[in-house]
């Protein structure tokens, strides 16, 4: 059985097409195209003309590959960057009617049980205090999991496309990153104080591509090949390293895509952040994420 699952996200759209064989899947396909919705839903509320008819045409492209491979089902979600969109209504129907494929708007909260679902096929949270974070483009998913079941869970308007846009509007660099975060950090220090004072955790997870850009970065910068995981301190130096190198020499050296050589930053600083709000000094960093949980929400 074929099925596809999209993620369109504030800062790129990802399709993932997989064969289900009974207990496991098969991964087929990977596709992803840089729209940066959320640049235009952060700075005026809508998504422009110009990238609805880009998104139009990503979408196309999407339903010829469910055609070629034989897919016989599939699930595209959207999140924050189009549910807070003004004319998202006309989104989703123009979508509908270039692609014939139904996007459906999630809550930060759905999305973070999706990724919930994803994690558990992958890492055994039994018996574990774990903290779960998604990092998207237009917000931050922080889930609680405790012996394999959500306590609590939260999204944050911390995502990395939304951090830049906070930024460009008040004619500051990517160097002012953390004076930005300590303006955004009291949401997410009084969800730990109140939800979760006094749990000692276990374990983090993270998900997301900005995480899977981490790990590799731990590989390139500190030439350390266990990159299924990263100590906050090694984010730490991750940060500083990053913030040394300019966008062209991240593409150029580190071989980055362009639309992720900019978000790394406000990505590294926003984790390694709740990181150390949770007291945790070591992130896990499975591979998968919304998409997968997706994939598994079908079957």
């Amino acid at each position: 059985m074929r099925i596809s699952a999209i993620d369109l996200g504030s800062n790129a759209a990802r399709m993932i097409v997989a064969e289900w064989h009974g207990d496991r899947f098969e991964i087929l396909k990977k596709y992803r195209v840089p729209l940066r919705l959320g640049t235009d839903v952060f700075q005026t509320g809508v998504i422009s003309d110009g990238i609805l008819k880009k998104a139009e045409g990503c979408f196309q492209e999407f339903s010829e590959v469910n055609h070629k491979m034989g897919v016989i089902k599939c699930r595209a979600v959207a999140t924050s960057a189009v549910r807070e969109s003004r004319n998202k209504t006309e989104f989703v129907s123009r979508i509908q009617t270039a692609s014939k494929i139904q996007l459906e708007l999630i809550s930060g909260l759905e999305e973070a049980q999706l990724v919930f679902t994803a994690v558990k096929h992958q890492i055994n949270l039994k018996r574990k205090n774990a903290i779960l974070i998604d990092v998207g483009g237009g917000s931050v998913e922080v889930t609680h999991v405790q012996d394999g079941s959500i306590k609590n869970s939260e999204s944050f308007s911390l995502g990395t496309v939304r951090m830049l846009e906070y930024l460009r509007t008040r004619k500051m660099s990517e160097q002012h990153i953390k004076i930005v975060l300590g303006d955004l950090l009291k949401p997410v220090v009084e969800f730990f104080d109140k939800k979760m004072s006094g749990i000692a955790f276990d374990m983090a997870v993270g998900t997301g591509g900005n995480l899977e850009c981490m790990a590799k970065l731990k590989t390139q910068i500190l030439h350390d090949l266990a990159n299924e995981s990263v100590l906050t301190q090694e984010l730490g130096f991750l940060f500083d390293r990053l913030l040394k190198t300019s966008l062209r020499d991240r593409v150029a050296l580190l071989g980055m895509r362009e639309d992720r050589a900019d978000v790394i930053v406000p990505a590294t600083a926003v984790v390694e952040m709740i990181l150390r709000q949770a007291g945790i000094d070591q992130i896990q960093i499975p591979g998968v994420g919304l998409r997968d949980g997706l994939l598994f929400s079908m079957i």
